[in-house]
């Protein structure tokens, strides 16, 4: 058969096949219409169920109770190790100050005030947190040297969280009058307590037993304010009647911190006290029954400053404190003295700049006319001093001290004045967690 034959027959054949192939065609495309319309109306109706599903879940969660939290399941084998918590915190420091007294011609000062390297005193502090609402804290202090004595410096309890902002104190405390009174003396920034303090205040400053009320203040004039109320008995022998006390006595001291700039702040402090010195119960010499003098009021003020100094960048390097305060004692006397009303007050400033990691120095002058005295004449001294802190723990301190008219007791129990000069180097140590602090 020749091409040209075989090609029509194939014409013929797909034109005669070609209807039904069309309808094939569109009967294929319905189907998949269909399909898409199905699959369509499913997913809807999945989207729809799931979506149902989570709304009722949601509302079940929100209908069902809340289950209480349990604290996680422990198992202690062995609580031996726990038991250390239960054992105070205690430090032991010793204070050792060497010097050179020089009074007038002589090498001390008078009656157990001489040179040499004694052991001046040696504390035992003990602190603990008792539960989480009271704390606990006391110091013993052993004088080996010149007269081998024990005292109980501090020794209270103090509560706190009860109370927004209140804090409660019981026991023996050293008073906040002031700033430097409420420090232990191993913790100054010089070897001793200052002259215009000890003269108005008494020897080593006021500590006494009673009961104190600390508020934190709202800022209302400063960025910090705190307000102490101290209620103690009248031990103080030099302010009040000491051991022949029967009323106690009542402080009120006010303190305010100010923020001067990020590396500046200034303190400012007023305290008020009053009581009575007059002695009730006591046995005059050569006397058989128990007498009570009349009423005799003590009113004691003060006020400090502080200001200090330390920049930002350098803090561990540069610092300066610049401290002073004031005091005032208005006492009445005896009937019969020489005066009905005795005045007398109290200066002190010092300035004190770290040189630096660990060195510091700076000078201290005092002012005074003593409360306890034999004239109007005013005592002073001057201190300079450098210092040396090893670490924490651990410092060294070389101190000038010379002062002039200085009362002191002589042998026959009058007073008497005089010059005073000595040298001394101080070495100081504190073993346990309770460092050397300032609060």
């Amino acid at each position: 058969m020749k091409t040209r034959d075989c090609l029509c027959m194939l014409t013929v054949v797909l034109l005669a096949a070609a209807p039904a192939w069309g309808q094939a065609e569109e009967e294929l495309k319905e189907r998949v219409k269909q399909l898409e319309e199905k699959i369509e109306q499913f997913s809807g109706q999945m989207e729809q169920s799931e979506l149902e599903k989570l709304v009722l879940e949601a509302e079940t969660e929100a209908k069902a109770p809340e289950e209480e939290i349990r604290p996680e399941e422990r198992e202690f084998l062995w609580g031996a190790l726990a038991l250390q918590k239960l054992n105070p915190e205690i430090s032991i420091s010793g204070d050792i100050v060497a010097g050179l007294v020089i009074e007038g011609t002589k090498f001390y000062g008078g009656d157990g005030d001489r040179g040499g390297m004694p052991l001046r005193e040696v504390s035992i502090t003990v602190q603990h947190v008792l539960d989480p609402y009271s704390t606990f804290k006391g110091a013993i202090n052993f004088t080996p040297w010149p007269n081998e004595a024990a005292s109980v410096e501090e020794f209270y309890i103090t509560w706190f969280g009860i109370v927004p902002s209140l804090s409660f104190t019981v026991g023996r405390f050293r008073h906040n009058f002031g700033v430097i009174n409420r420090w232990h003396e191993h913790d100054l920034d010089q070897v001793n307590y200052p002259l215009a303090m000890n003269l108005v205040l008494g020897e080593d400053g006021l500590g006494q037993t009673g009961a104190s009320i600390k508020w934190f203040m709202p800022p209302l004039w400063a960025h910090a304010n705190e307000l102490t109320l101290e209620i103690a008995d009248g031990e103080n022998d030099t302010l009040f009647a000491g051991e022949f006390f029967t009323v106690p006595t009542a402080m009120l001291h006010l303190k305010s911190y100010y923020d001067l700039s990020e590396s500046t702040y200034l303190e400012l402090g007023l305290t008020g006290m009053f009581g009575f010195n007059n002695r009730r119960g006591y046995l005059p010499d050569g006397a058989t029954e128990l007498e009570d003098e009349d009423w005799r009021k003590t009113i004691a003020a003060g006020a400090n400053l502080t200001i200090y100094w330390s920049p930002p960048q350098q803090a561990k390097y540069r610092s300066l404190t610049w401290r002073s305060e004031f005091y005032y004692v208005n006492k009445e006397m005896p009937v019969g003295g020489p005066d009905e009303v005795q005045h007398s007050w109290g200066f002190y400033s010092y300035v004190d700049y770290q040189l630096a990691t660990r060195w510091f120095c700076g000078v201290r002058y005092d002012l005074a006319l003593p409360t306890i005295r034999d004239n109007d004449d005013l005592a002073w001294d001057v201190v300079p001093y450098i210092t040396f802190w090893q670490s924490e723990f651990v410092y060294l301190r070389l101190e000038y001290s010379h002062g002039e008219k200085i009362p002191y007791i002589q042998p026959d129990g009058t007073l008497a004045r005089q010059a005073d000069n000595r040298i001394l180097f101080q070495i100081d140590f504190a073993a346990g967690p309770h460092k050397h602090e300032k609060y």
